[in-house]
């Protein structure tokens, strides 16, 4: 018996009790065997359990071998499941008809053991070859899919990072203002867009490690659609798009959800829209809330474009992790093809649908649909920075210089005063020493010697260090990572690249 014996299964249909013994007897050592007494229940244990091979009898009352095998490749789920003939007819013209049908032998009765054996074990090394190629293809496609990944997303990372870095230059010989300016304003753009990349590379890990999840809270809808579009209002700007926004007047005002998630399915739709459609093309947002209740939503966002649209072959690629529609477009419009892979991750894990409606050359209507939970409206809180911290005293743990100048340079407006840390070991000194002294801490988390989760430990273990605020502040943003510097004792997580005006709020949240 070989190694790959009984591994596969064998159907086999004859209507004499006696031949199904016989060929039994000879095949069940070796192979998973279903038997068949007619035709009718042949294709039915075919369906069901797409056996590797089938040895099928030509001559049945009611249903012919004939007939059975023409049925068979009739359906998809069978037609390439290889068929031999068994038959005690012995002329050329039956041997023909049987061929031409598709099928790949013959066996003639009486059975000889040795030629059951060796005309089955052909097929099944046949099979075997037949699976390795596609295995061998499917692994070749992967790789290969892989590597231009790897290659769009160093292209896209490089074309960021040259706008910093050349503006960067640009700026340091300057003499302007205004230009200046400019130049920092290009500065911060290309930042954004490095950003959003690494994010999504981040969400890809996610996705991969089972690590995606929802962070449901209340938001206010509007007011997400209304940062969706200003997010992407620079780049309809620059091709002079005109964008219509249609919103029903039964979708509510406030729902329980994700709005992170909300926001990166809309934006990624949104943005391709405008990359796809061309100079003064046309937009259109359409959200609607076709079904609901007292307690549920059901909301349906629509981004229609007049671009260039997608054929059917391409829109199979569309959701595929490393695949893209068509390498050329990708070339000539850029991006790295992992944002509809991700937006689907989204709405698998919303429960929701996401579908596309395209011909190429005649635009794309993408819709997404989700259930939400409705909220009343609630009052909204300010979330305005106070004009001073002054009297305030934080402690921030940083080992990178550039970074303490940084935050330092960002909150010296506040009158926040701060007193820097180069390690987690001088972090836990420097509160001990004087615990009354500060009303905050900043801690970095990925330092040298001590980090900050293990600084943040032995802060909690003093009697003093029990109230004060700790805040995480690191590059280090996946959830699970988080969620280790929550169960350390820390407050709250501000990610690298800081945020002004998220490191304000934050402080505001525990300084006011």
């Amino acid at each position: 018996m070989t190694e790959y014996e009984k591994e596969f299964t064998i159907l086999i249909t004859d209507d004499k009790k006696t031949n199904l013994d016989i060929l039994g007897s000879i095949l069940s050592p070796m192979y998973n065997l279903l038997i068949a007494r007619n035709g009718q229940r042949a294709l039915e244990l075919a369906r069901e359990h797409k056996p590797d091979l089938i040895l099928l009898d030509v001559l049945m009352p009611e249903m012919s071998g004939f007939d059975v095998i023409k049925k068979l490749k009739d359906s998809d789920d069978t037609a390439k499941t290889p068929v031999i003939f068994i038959t005690g007819l012995s002329g050329a013209d039956d041997e023909e008809m049987g061929f031409s049908l598709g099928a790949v032998d013959y066996i003639t009765k009486p059975f000889s053991a040795a030629i059951v054996k060796m005309r089955v074990l052909n097929q099944i090394n046949l099979i075997i070859k037949m699976r390795l190629i596609v295995e061998k293809e499917i692994a070749e496609k992967s790789n290969r899919a892989r590597r231009e990944f790897l290659s769009r997303m160093s292209h896209e990372m490089r074309t960021p990072m040259n706008a910093i870095m050349g503006m960067t230059t640009l700026a340091q010989k300057e003499n302007n203002p205004e230009q200046i300016k400019a130049h920092l304003k290009k500065i911060d753009t290309a930042s954004h867009d490095m950003l959003r990349l690494i994010d999504g590379v981040l969400d890809i890990a996610d996705i991969i490690n089972d690590g995606m999840a929802l962070q449901c809270s209340e938001f206010e809808l509007r007011t997400m659609v209304r940062e969706v579009l200003d997010q992407t209002a620079e780049d309809r700007k620059q091709k002079n798009q005109v964008l219509s926004v249609d919103i029903d007047q039964k979708v509510p005002q406030i729902v329980f959800g994700d709005k992170k998630r909300y926001f990166q399915v809309l934006n990624n739709l949104l943005s391709n829209a405008i990359k796809f459609s061309g100079v003064q093309g046309s937009i259109q947002l359409k959200i609607s809330a076709p079904e609901h209740t007292n307690e549920t939503v059901t909301l349906q966002f629509e981004v229609t474009d007049n671009g260039i649209g997608i054929s059917k072959e391409q829109q199979k690629k569309l959701f595929n992790l490393f695949e893209q529609a068509d390498g050329g477009i990708d070339r000539q419009f850029g991006g790295i093809g992992s944002g509809l892979f991700i937006v689907k991750q989204i709405m698998d894990m919303m429960d929701g649908t996401i579908w596309v409606e395209s011909e190429s050359g005649k635009g794309s209507k993408f819709v997404f649909k989700t259930n939400a939970c409705m909220k009343a409206p609630v009052e909204a809180t300010s979330t305005e920075v106070p004009a001073s911290f002054a009297g305030r005293t934080a402690l921030l743990a940083e080992d990178v210089e550039i970074n303490r100048e940084i935050i330092m340079a960002m909150l010296e407006d506040t009158g926040l005063n701060i007193i820097s840390a180069c390690d987690g070991s001088e972090t836990v000194e420097l509160f001990s020493a004087a615990p009354g002294k500060f009303d905050i801490i900043i801690m970095d988390v990925n330092m040298p010697g001590m980090d900050g989760v293990e600084a943040t430990r032995r802060i909690r273990e003093t009697h003093e260090g029990g109230q004060i605020p700790i805040i995480a502040l690191t590059a280090n943003v996946l959830e699970e990572e988080v969620d280790d510097y929550f169960a350390a004792g820390m407050n709250d997580h501000i990610g690298k690249p800081v945020d002004m005006d998220k490191l304000k709020n934050t402080l505001n949240k525990y300084l006011r």
